[in-house]
């Protein structure tokens, strides 16, 4: 059977999961995290950001990125493994990712009640843009670590 077209996940045995978004710019072979998080719905979170809700501000601001990246011609990919104590490995995984790479988990939040949607668009598909740019890389500051 031809699969061509089709991409590949490993099936998740557990729900109980860790997980980062990257991107590889159109380019380059380097995947480069951007999000780092953690569900108790496994893969199912990812549904969250494909829809963005703006009610829900985690959900918006990655799902905002993710479509933008995409729309410039990045590929974005998720890395996820089982964890036993995903609130902890989420943290060490940040802490690690943060040290080298830009990571929306440091973004500020938004208040969906009083921020204006248009501008917290705007705001997260800029941000998206210097991600793909580079221009707020951690690694030009850093010597290349």
């Amino acid at each position: 059977m031809n699969f061509d077209g089709f991409s590949s996940i490993t099936f998740p045995r557990d729900e109980e999961v860790v997980y980062l978004l990257c991107f590889r710019r159109p380019d380059s072979s380097e995947e480069i995290p951007f999000y780092v998080g953690e569900s108790g719905r496994g893969t199912r979170r990812l549904s969250d950001y494909i829809t963005a809700q703006f009610a829900s501000p985690t959900d918006f601001k990655v799902g905002v990125v993710v479509r933008t990246l995409q729309d410039a011609g990045a590929e974005v990919t998720v890395k996820y493994k089982l964890s036993a104590d995903r609130k902890v490995e989420e943290a060490k995984l940040i802490n690690v990712a943060a040290a080298v790479h830009t990571l929306l988990n440091h973004e500020p939040s938004f208040n969906y009640r009083t921020d204006n949607k248009e501008e917290q668009l705007a705001r997260f598909q800029s941000l998206a843009m210097k991600l793909l740019s580079g221009t707020n890389s951690k690694r030009s500051s850093a010597g290349d670590a």
